[in-house]
């Protein structure tokens, strides 16, 4: 499933990958490698979870904890079934390029959602549901050395029928064969019809809630950064680590449903590969 939490918990994830695919390269002490490789399945199983926590909607000012689930089926490093990059496969896969193609969905947005803190009012009220929608996604990411630039775009079909690019910039910084350590920076572009939906408030909706409209154009809805960490208890084992802050820009910045422009978020996570 892939949902906008999603996206930001398939980019811990990426990150937390690339750091442990860095580990053995540029870690000191790392054990030799075997003269007999061992045989390599052509399938890949990732199961795990975690806690994560990120505002309740895009631009609420309210935090919400909730459950991480993470599983990925993975088959000759071509098609892979994910909870967080959906069902998709990769168009090219090499040691440096990747570019993958996926369908998953988006929960969308409810109006209760914007349940107030104690004295303030529902920002979101009078808006209505947005419903949830699949997405098609398209993805490049290309690696040199401890770093990774990646982009992404994403079409919601249902829902806002919108339009969303990520581009990204990340490091991965081996501590040692176990600790890793990592850096991205990204932001996403959005369309009228996404900017529309989460951030606008039409004829209709004004009518509804008793507030003035807003016209949300399409721009740069957000830029941030993600420190991410983890540690490989085993060979199949890893613990997961991330802290992350975004802030809304332009038209998405200044929206009457936008009760904090700063968005932080964090998760814990265990995952177990066999």
């Amino acid at each position: 499933m892939i949902d906008r939490s999603a996206s930001k918990m398939a980019r811990w994830v990426g990150l937390c990958a690339l750091m442990l695919a860095a580990s053995p390269v540029f870690a000191q002490g790392a054990a030799p490698v075997s003269p007999v490789p061992a045989a390599k399945s052509d399938w890949q199983f990732t199961l795990g979870g975690g806690v994560s926590i990120s505002p309740k909607y895009e631009g609420s000012d309210r935090l919400a904890l909730g459950g991480m689930p993470i599983a990925e089926i993975e088959w000759k490093e071509r098609l892979f079934i994910s909870s967080t990059r959906g069902i998709g496969g990769y168009i090219v896969s090499t040691d440096a390029l990747k570019v993958s193609a996926a369908v998953g969905y988006a929960p969308g947005r409810d109006e209760k959602d914007g349940k107030p803190k104690s004295g303030k009012v529902n920002r979101l009220k009078g808006l209505g549901d947005i419903d949830g929608s699949a997405v098609v996604s398209l993805g490049a990411a290309y690696e040199f050395s401890m770093f990774t630039a990646s982009l992404s775009a994403n079409r919601y079909i249902g829902g806002s029928d919108g339009f969303t690019v990520t581009a990204g910039l990340g490091v991965a910084y081996p501590v040692t064969d176990k600790l890793g350590l990592g850096l991205e920076v990204n932001t996403t572009w959005a369309d009228s019809a996404y900017m529309g939906d989460y951030f606008g408030i039409n004829a209709a909706q004004s009518r509804r809630s008793g507030r003035k409209a807003y016209k949300a154009e399409a721009g740069l809805k957000d830029v941030g950064v993600t420190l991410s960490a983890t540690y490989r208890l085993n060979d199949s084992i890893t613990l997961m680590m991330s802290g992350g802050l975004s802030r809304l820009l332009g038209d998405a910045g200044s929206s009457p449903v936008v009760g904090e422009k700063n968005q932080p978020s964090a998760m814990l996570g265990l995952s177990y590969r066999f």
